[in-house]
């Protein structure tokens, strides 16, 4: 190195320990989301996070712990879209990219990994709880699943036509 010219200081691993593994879980939500989780592989989400295999173990051990990460993180944004009833938010919050990422995933993998349902209600009602106070769990239930009922509704039957000869109300024409 020439005098004019120090050399560049490296950032030490530790300082960037959140931004990696936050990059983990955004690239394992889209590894899953594209792959399912069996043909998921901790490679792929290392490959497209740009880190190596042993990083992405190192921070979370397992492919479903990886899971359990990204259905936390991505089930509903971090903070409430809009200022409307509750249940308006939660709604509007699921319409975003990535928790509808999670929704498709989890409603098309359950199956497969029972334990994945529980616990995405377990983030999700979590994640709202963070947003604010409800009178009772039973209210926050309440307003979670008719949200939450719309929207799979939506997710379900989102790319099918009307079938010929129906109106949207259900009468033939």
């Amino acid at each position: 190195m020439t005098p004019d010219h120090p050399p560049a200081r490296r950032v030490p691993n530790f300082r960037r320990f959140d931004s990696r593994r936050e990059q983990m879980i955004d690239a394992a939500l889209q590894v899953f989301f594209d792959k399912g989780y069996d043909r998921a592989r901790i490679e792929d989400v290392a490959k497209l996070a740009g880190v190596g295999k042993s990083a992405v173990l190192y921070h979370f051990r397992t492919k479903l712990a990886l899971l359990a990460h990204v259905v936390a993180k991505h089930c509903l944004p971090a903070q409430p879209m809009g200022a409307d009833p509750a249940e308006q938010v939660i709604e509007a919050s699921l319409a975003d990219p990535a928790a509808t990422k999670v929704l498709r995933f989890v409603m098309t993998e359950q199956r497969r990994l029972p334990s994945l349902g529980r616990l995405y209600v377990v983030a999700l009602m979590r994640r709202v709880a963070s947003w604010q106070n409800f009178e009772s769990l039973e209210a926050m239930r309440s307003g979670v699943g008719q949200a939450f009922g719309r929207m799979a509704s939506r997710v379900l039957l989102e790319g099918y036509p009307a079938v010929e000869g129906e109106s949207h109300g259900g009468n033939a024409v």
